[in-house]
């Protein structure tokens, strides 16, 4: 839980920071606004198709890194091609848009039904709280243009990173119980932690079964 709500939160700060920093941007700040809408609607077909057709841990896993990256990128473009960094940015716009929907998803694939509304209402109060702290992210552009895209880069680096420990859930059944729920990569599964996970789930099934005949 507390890797995805990570990524959940820089997914926002992405988001919002961008989209808050775009009047500092070089260049019209209509047109940008323009851009920024665009590539935001541009990313949300591509979600679309990569929800139906890529495994969702690696899919968020590259975008947001690459996302990170090309911020980060910006940095070495010399002042007078500000278009390119302007192009850079919504590149990055992009790719926080995509992630950002594509969370949604996953969290709710990830988490077993007993605990599913649970787990995407603290995703959703992570995101909150990103949305608070993205115009601070977006102010520190006015002391310097160079701090939100380092901020927001090094951020997406170490979120896309840790995407890839979290199990895979593209093709399969969603989790009912707790025992259900598949360890992260990085953690080796013991024989105790069979047995804890096989009594979590005879009790989660216990619980469900008696929450039908109730119904």
């Amino acid at each position: 839980m507390g890797i995805l709500n990570q990524t959940k939160m820089i997914a926002s700060v992405g988001y919002y920071g961008l989209s808050f920093n775009t009047p500092n941007m070089h260049g019209d700040p209509y047109v940008n606004c323009f851009i920024c809408a665009a590539a935001e609607m541009a990313a949300y077909v591509i979600t679309w198709i990569l929800l139906r057709t890529s495994p969702r841990r690696i899919s968020i896993a590259c975008i947001v890194g690459c996302s990170g990256v090309v911020l980060l990128l910006t940095q070495i473009i010399p002042p007078s091609h500000y278009v390119l960094t302007v192009i850079m940015a919504m590149v990055g716009k992009f790719g926080y848009s995509a992630v950002w929907s594509m969370i949604f998803v996953f969290s709710a694939e990830l988490y077993p039904t007993v605990v599913r509304s649970m787990g995407i209402a603290a995703c959703s109060m992570a995101s909150m709280i990103a949305t608070i702290i993205s115009p601070y992210i977006a102010y520190l552009g006015t002391h310097n243009k160079i701090l939100p895209f380092v901020l927001m880069g090094s951020l997406s680096i170490v979120a896309g990173m840790l995407c890839l420990v979290l199990p895979e859930t593209y093709g399969q059944p969603l989790p009912q119980t707790i025992g259900q729920v598949k360890p992260i990569i990085c953690c080796a599964t013991t024989r105790d932690d069979i047995l804890v996970a096989e009594k979590d789930n005879v009790e989660d099934e216990q619980c469900l079964d008696s929450r039908k005949g109730a119904a």
